[in-house]
């Protein structure tokens, strides 16, 4: 006579199976809170390391570190600064259409390249020509390195990638940034009261990064070597860095390249899709539209966090800003010296 061995049937099989699948479901949405937040921790702590590295660069140097480097070609006339105060609207252009003319902005090293040496990074900073410009084929091998203090682990595109000239053409690979210095406050205000043709009776507060990198109202701009005395309306109510995931735009770490852009990212969760020039590379500012807007563009920060854009101030406090923030109070927060 046969014995029988104990064994599942296939009905308590299946229902086994399905005991687990719920249970893994109820469980999924906890573990992924549980990792997000440990990325939101270890993003946070990215800007803390930052802001250690700005304070390390102000002690040495006495004064933060440039939103770029650039040294005016001897051919070059540059442009006159503006008139002080603001500046009347008329036509407003940030991004010019394309031209075959690269505007120069070499050797282009970024604030964050110029914070390496207080970053743990003297060795990749060794490796830098900083005399050649960022695009030279003698820095090649170091502006593809990824430095982990600036990439935030919630980021899905951060990695190397090919920046592309205004007409498409390739300049050389870079390995991403998921941060952006503060180049400030830039919107336009309608004076009350007054109307007529398109233009009047509003005034600009703030700069254009594309065309006009040496005249923002934040900390960091082309050239810049901003100070803590120069921070009159206080370290711990002024932006210094924030995050813009490659996600959203892919900017390099490095600097600015001559000729270089910042895109849209394809498959980027807004609406717009844009290209920005070359000082956009490093620079973001406060705008028009509110944190992590659908209608974002590249020179606005956006956090891959959804809800919580993560900022560094300049007394190097973190702070998560939301997309509800009362635009008034982001536009003060950006400048730095507007007396509010």
């Amino acid at each position: 006579m046969m014995r029988r061995t104990a064994a599942f049937t296939l009905v308590e099989l299946l229902v086994v199976l399905a005991i687990i699948a719920i249970l893994f479901s109820l469980t999924l949405p906890a573990i992924q809170a549980a990792r997000e937040a440990a990325r939101r921790t270890q993003c946070r702590n990215n800007l803390r390391q930052i802001g250690v590295a700005m304070h390390l660069y102000h002690d040495t140097y006495r004064s933060l570190p440039a939103g770029y480097i650039f040294r005016t070609p001897p051919t070059t006339n540059p442009a006159a600064p503006p008139a002080a105060g603001v500046k009347l609207a008329a036509r407003r252009f940030d991004a010019p259409p394309p031209s075959v003319q690269m505007v120069p902005n070499g050797p282009g090293w970024g604030w964050a390249a110029l914070l390496l040496p207080f970053m743990e990074q003297t060795s990749l900073a060794g490796e830098i020509d900083f005399l050649r410009a960022v695009e030279d084929p003698v820095n090649a091998t170091p502006r593809v390195v990824r430095v982990p203090y600036l990439i935030c682990p919630s980021d899905p595109a951060s990695g190397v990638y090919t920046v592309l000239d205004e007409l498409n053409a390739p300049l050389g690979q870079v390995a991403t940034n998921s941060y952006a210095a503060s180049f400030g406050s830039y919107r336009v205000v309608k004076i009350p009261g007054v109307g007529g043709a398109p233009g009047r009776g509003e005034v600009i507060e703030g700069g254009l990064i594309n065309t006009d990198p040496d005249h923002g109202n934040g900390l960091f701009l082309r050239n810049s070597g901003t100070r803590y005395a120069d921070i009159t309306d206080g370290l711990s109510q002024t932006l210094s860095v924030g995050e813009r995931a490659a996600m959203f735009a892919k900017s390099p770490w490095a600097g600015v390249m001559t000729g270089g852009t910042v895109r849209t990212t394809a498959g980027a969760p807004v609406y717009v899709a844009n290209v920005e020039l070359a000082p956009t590379m490093v620079l973001a500012r406060i705008g028009n539209r509110s944190l992590n807007s659908a209608y974002s563009e590249p020179y606005d920060y956006f956090s891959p966090h959804s809800d919580l854009v993560f900022f560094l101030f300049a007394d190097g406090s973190v702070q998560g800003l939301t997309a509800s923030m009362d635009m008034d109070a982001l536009h003060a927060l950006a400048s730095c010296a507007r007396g509010d």
